[in-house]
């Protein structure tokens, strides 16, 4: 990028809900940038995949040199990640395995690193984990209040 600015965004939010919505953000001139919000049905999270690559071809984006790496924000990665990994199959085994302990993030997670992979087999992926985030702080902030024996045995 010539500079760090962001051109555009969107989130969705409730998805699979009937009363999905979507925040949509472009900047239209440097520093300028409109504001939508509207109801948008969205049954799942490959169709959000879809819906953001047609916004991104609607601003003129060049879809087969869109990217130079993909990086997925992922809720839980234990204690095995303490920083970003490029995804390969271990880590996403190790996402796979976190599931138990966030089971609404972690399962979306591997849907948007599948489905990137599918569109983009040859571009490189990393994981960017919460968990690693919250490694930087002592043990009495990122720990629950629960026994240590328990902690150990679950890794929660």
């Amino acid at each position: 990028m010539q500079n760090e600015s962001r051109l555009l965004s969107r989130r969705i939010d409730r998805i699979g809900e009937s009363d999905s919505t979507s925040v949509y953000h472009h900047q239209k001139t440097p520093g300028d940038m409109d504001e939508q919000i509207e109801s948008l049905p969205v049954t799942d999270h490959t169709s959000w995949l879809l819906q953001i690559f047609e916004l991104l071809q609607d601003n003129e984006a060049d879809s087969g040199n869109l990217f130079s790496a993909i990086g997925h924000r992922v809720v839980h990665g234990g204690e095995s990640f303490h920083m970003p990994a490029l995804i390969d199959e271990m880590v996403i085994a190790a996402i796979q395995k976190m599931i138990a302990l966030a089971p609404l993030h972690n399962p979306v997670n591997l849907v948007g690193i599948e489905e990137m992979h599918r569109r983009f087999p040859n571009l490189a992926q990393a994981a960017v984990f919460d968990t690693a985030f919250y490694r930087t702080l002592p043990p009495r902030a990122y720990r629950y209040a629960i026994p240590d024996d328990l902690y150990r045995k679950h890794h929660v």
